[in-house]
């Protein structure tokens, strides 16, 4: 394949808000970087993903197919190997495929046997093996996070890089926080030049600079921050004020209106729900579940900062592997997209980190495109994006067709302005347990809608009357119509989703 085919970067966070970018209007902190390749680039407000948990997101961005064809619907499993992702596509038409960082398309808890990204039993997998994997001819893994967990290539560089004394030490974090409920600060001994963001950067700029301009390229970056825990290395000085973040945003009362559950989060007492599987909540599970109601304003000031701080820390990797592209004359003709797998939300409504739950600081996700041999920058758009559309996105920019069982849309013609939308809705996914909570989020320009199965409650926000998303019209007379035509269209996107096998003849 000719080098005048584009290469391909995407770059993805874990569990990052929109409002922890400067680009997005966020005015506590600054992302300079990152506002760069906004300023030349496509920035989408109104992108959301596939789910609220890492390995389902993860394999939609890749595979362009909603949770419910691609098979993975929670952490704790592996993506099905027969799965097709744009890595197969784009390395079977000669590109040079490649991921370093945090990947997560297999269990963290497996044993090395089940599972290639193994936390527990990553010696008996790492440094040797380096691929392939899922498509990319070679990976570098990062696995875990912060101190709760250094694994995979990462995990073993680190290792290589301290003594038998040291590495203990560093792995020694304080916190003056009085409550273990995922937002917790932590600072942390670490040397800086030992971080996974710094590493991953570092990794990556080795890939450009080794194998950039010999044949096209899709190289994935994946940073692990600024997931929980919220471990700030102690060296690193730019960061957010606790005294500048706003508290979170819950208003008293307002899950009266909400899905038992939601209330049932916010006190700590999931063990007393019947929808519990055979493990805990996905993204609310801390060994026991916190009860958010005893989280100082103190203790929600830190955590936020040191989340924040987080951001400002990849940001800086993000201005070093930009300068990198810039360096070696890759920019002009490199397709950038950055984003997330789903949002966090940080105390507000009543709930740290993420699970079940549809709200706009978990679903909706930052989301930016730079190429500009491809189309203009300094944009930004309300048109609705999913996760699901990176992919075809992708494979369009390489000129390749998609394959007809992609659920996503080509974004194009939206990024060189030749269509103002490609999509009319964007859906999210929630299967938490077979058995338990299972979801299906509607997202329109004007409304939310949320659909449980086997439950007679939902959710249903007008998102122009109320961005928060404070008042639930589920039950509302004044929205019965609105409720029944979003139920139609919910069921209308469903139907296509099954599978068919092929018909060759009359009978």
């Amino acid at each position: 394949m000719a080098q005048t085919s584009p290469n391909i970067i995407v770059i993805t966070t874990d569990q990052q808000r929109t409002d922890s970018l400067s680009c997005y209007g966020s005015e506590f902190t600054h992302t300079p970087h990152l506002d760069r390749l906004a300023d030349e680039g496509v920035r989408f407000d109104r992108a959301y993903c596939a789910n609220q948990v890492c390995t389902p997101a993860r394999a939609s961005i890749f595979t362009g197919r909603h949770v419910s064809r691609q098979g993975a619907w929670n952490v704790g499993m592996n993506v099905p190997e027969d799965e097709v992702m744009i890595s197969h596509l784009l390395g079977a038409a000669g590109y040079r495929t490649h991921y370093v960082g945090k990947i997560h398309f297999q269990a963290f808890g497996g044993t090395a046997e089940q599972s290639r990204e193994s936390m527990g039993e990553w010696d008996r997998i790492y440094p040797e093996w380096r691929g392939p994997y899922y498509g990319f001819e070679t990976v570098e893994v990062a696995v875990g996070h912060a101190h709760w967990g250094m694994a995979g290539h990462y995990g073993a560089w680190v290792r290589s890089q301290l003594s038998a004394a040291e590495y203990p030490e560093y792995m020694r974090v304080s916190t003056d926080s009085q409550h273990h409920f995922g937002g917790e600060a932590y600072d942390w001994p670490l040397p800086l030049r030992l971080h996974h963001s710094v590493w991953t950067a570092d990794r990556t700029i080795d890939f450009l600079e080794r194998e950039g301009g010999e044949r096209p390229f899709l190289l994935a970056v994946g940073f692990p921050d600024p997931h929980h825990a919220h471990s700030v290395p102690r060296e690193f000085q730019d960061r957010v004020r606790p005294e500048e973040v706003p508290l979170p945003d819950f208003t008293p009362g307002e899950l009266d209106d909400k899905p038992p559950f939601f209330r049932l989060a916010h006190e700590g007492r999931w063990l007393e729900s019947d929808l519990i599987g055979d493990y805990g909540i996905a993204g609310q599970w801390l060994g026991g579940y916190a009860d958010f109601r005893e989280v100082t304003e103190e203790e929600a000031r830190r955590g936020r900062a040191y989340y924040y701080s987080l951001v400002r820390l990849i940001d800086q990797q993000m201005g070093r592997i930009l300068e990198a592209l810039d360096r070696l004359g890759l920019s002009e003709n490199t397709l950038v997209i950055f984003t997330t797998d789903h949002g966090e939300l940080l105390g507000d409504h009543g709930v740290w980190m993420k699970g079940p739950f549809s709200y706009e600081q978990l679903v909706r996700i930052p989301m930016v495109l730079r190429w500009p041999a491809g189309f203009a920058g300094g944009r930004s758009t309300e048109a609705l994006l999913s996760q699901v559309d990176l992919a075809p996105t992708a494979l369009a920019a390489a000129g390749l067709p998609a394959p007809g069982n992609l659920d996503g849309v080509n974004a194009l013609p939206l990024l060189r302005g030749e269509a103002q939308a490609v999509r009319e809705t964007a859906l999210v996914e929630c299967v938490d347990d077979p058995r338990g909570i299972r979801s299906k989020t509607l997202v329109t320009p004007g409304h939310k809608l949320t659909w449980y199965a086997g439950q007679d409650y939902g959710e249903l926000y007008d998102r122009e009357a109320d961005p928060r998303e404070k008042v639930n019209r589920w039950e509302d007379s004044a929205y019965l119509e609105v409720r029944a035509r979003l139920l139609g269209t919910l069921l209308d996107l469903q139907e296509p989703l099954e599978r068919r096998a092929e018909r060759y003849c009359y009978a």
